[in-house]
């Protein structure tokens, strides 16, 4: 297991919604080009989940990476393909 930062725009996205309890899109915006692609992986990544029509809810893990802008993070075991097929 590692910690990843966040970076800096993801991390005040996370910052801006810490003490609502549901909130849109628009709450999270830092105003520059990349906030939607920024808040599509927050939600891919389980920081924020869907509660209803355009509504989103903060998940445990983003309460516990708001503070420091760090996140744990699980790596795949990668298994080589050409090794996996002899093994069988």
């Amino acid at each position: 297991m590692a910690q990843l930062s966040l970076g800096e725009s993801k991390w005040r996205m996370v910052r801006r919604v810490l003490k609502k309890k549901r909130f849109r899109f628009q709450d999270t915006r830092n105003m520059t080009r990349h906030d939607q692609t920024h808040f599509d992986w927050l939600v891919a990544e389980n920081f924020f989940v869907q509660s209803g029509e355009g509504l989103y809810e903060m998940t445990e893990k983003a309460r516990a990476a708001a503070d420091l802008g760090m996140y744990e993070f699980e790596p795949v075991r990668w298994v080589d393909p050409a090794q996996d097929s002899k093994a069988k």
